[in-house]
């Protein structure tokens, strides 16, 4: 239960973890910036935001940093245990510590928690199924001028329904009947080039 539950706040923290360092770095290097170049902002207040924003991106970044560290020598562990050769550097689902790699070579995938330190080696034919998916969410945008107001010279802004594609995500389908369907989030680059990974993995 205690595995479990580290488990599911490290997950919580790594999908956190990498807005957060981007934000704090951006606000750490624009204060730093303002500070510089502009005198009204050489404030003790500026100054404060750029230490707070500074250790904010320091203590993100290396919590991602030991992340990575962690897969990767439990991937190395297990490659050194089992003579196989997962690719450290195409993780599934990384910076989870709850991510799956590959071997191509051996067909084999296997499931890592870096959280405890387990795997789970399985036939790449335990891999059934892959593709992206997203949701649709409509929404009203102005799309130039409409009709002009009888009487006046104005118009009326005209608007239009558009149909946006958003939360991206990497589907696998997977031989496990209690959890068959994984879903890993993503932007949608990297989703289409994991689909693409996978296609040559398993077919190629």
């Amino acid at each position: 239960m205690a595995n479990t539950l580290k488990t599911a706040g490290t997950i919580m923290a790594a999908s956190l973890a990498i807005p957060i360092a981007g934000l704090s770095g951006l606000g750490a290097l624009g204060s730093m910036l303002g500070w510089l170049f502009i005198k009204g902002n050489r404030t003790s207040g500026v100054f404060l935001f750029f230490v707070i924003a500074s250790a904010i991106f320091y203590i993100t970044f290396r919590f991602l940093i030991n992340l990575q560290k962690k897969a990767h020598n439990l991937v190395i562990k297990t490659n050194e245990e089992t003579n196989f050769k997962f690719d450290k550097s195409n993780l599934l689902g990384y910076p989870s510590p709850v991510f799956f790699a590959f071997d191509r070579e051996n067909r084999k995938m296997a499931s890592f928690n870096s959280v405890d330190g387990s795997s789970q080696i399985y036939e790449l034919s335990h891999l059934l199924a892959w593709q992206v998916e997203w949701t649709n969410k409509n929404r009203m945008e102005v799309s130039g001028m409409g009709n002009q107001i009888d009487g006046t010279n104005m118009r009326v802004p005209a608007f239009q329904n558009t149909t946006r594609r958003e939360s991206f995500c990497l589907a696998i389908e997977v031989a496990n009947m209690d959890n068959p369907i994984l879903k890993f989030p993503m932007n949608e680059r990297a989703a289409n080039e994991w689909c693409a990974r996978l296609n040559a993995i398993v077919n190629g």
